[in-house]
């Protein structure tokens, strides 16, 4: 009787030992991939720096792909492939009479413009992921990049006297292309963050906002009154909110 006690007791532990415990798979051990490919979109509030007086915002659109690599730990490098539109207001009183032109609409006006620079930017980015229990993965990052200017669209409101005899004022709207009053290359600083959140064990949510700095100017020897020797270097900042699909890859 002892000895079939015995027996069964050996049984028992074997088998406990060659029970295989297997954890649940959490979004944070799902987390754990070198390699994240993405696409991204969003809005930008743009400005032109404040070298001139009368300059002020705009919106744009921005798009583009995603590469995330894991370097060590978690730190990754991010290389970016995006379509960027950016600008700003900028306002011109235009005089030509000083230059001995008679008074007309198109020697005496204010000109308030809206200038979209419609561009392709690549970003490459430094970032920390900060990794949750539950599974969100906050990150911030660093960078720069570098944009080339497609072309540029003026969107503009051009008020002046239109017969200055009988002092009568006129308003027109149009738009016009304006590719060579602007630099074709430029270099911006960014900073940023976001998050990404779990939709299956291979997708996640990106959520992210970015400051963009312009470093290069623009627009050089800008003047608000079109005189020379009063001219700055303009550049572009942007303000830059994104929504996106990551999918992970061992």
């Amino acid at each position: 009787m002892v000895s079939a006690l015995v027996s069964l007791t050996d049984v028992s532990i074997a088998q406990k030992k060659s029970t295989k415990i297997n954890k649940p798979a959490t979004a944070s051990n799902l987390s754990d991939n070198k390699f994240e490919l993405g696409v991204a979109g969003g809005l930008n509030l743009n400005r032109f720096t404040k070298g001139q007086p009368h300059t002020g915002y705009n919106t744009g659109f921005n798009g583009g792909i995603l590469a995330n690599y894991y370097v060590y730990k978690n730190f990754a490098l991010q290389l970016e492939v995006n379509y960027m539109q950016q600008g700003g207001q900028m306002i011109t009183f235009k005089d030509d009479t000083r230059l001995g032109l008679p008074e007309s609409f198109t020697t005496k006006n204010v000109k308030n413009s809206s200038y979209q620079l419609n561009s392709i930017e690549v970003p490459l980015l430094l970032n920390y992921r900060i990794k949750l229990k539950q599974g969100w993965q906050p990150s911030i990052y660093a960078g720069g990049s570098y944009a080339y200017t497609l072309n540029v669209t003026e969107h503009y409101q051009k008020t002046g006297n239109l017969l200055p005899e009988e002092d009568i004022i006129a308003t027109v709207t149009g738009n016009q292309g304006a590719t060579s009053l602007f630099t074709s290359n430029r270099f911006n600083l960014i900073a940023g963050a976001n998050v990404k959140l779990p939709l299956s064990s291979k997708l996640k949510l990106l959520i992210d906002f970015r400051y963009l700095n312009g470093l290069s100017p623009v627009r050089e020897n800008y003047s608000y009154m079109e005189k020379t020797g009063f001219g700055n270097n303009i550049r572009t900042n942007s303000f830059i909110s994104r929504v996106g699909v990551v999918m992970s890859i061992k």
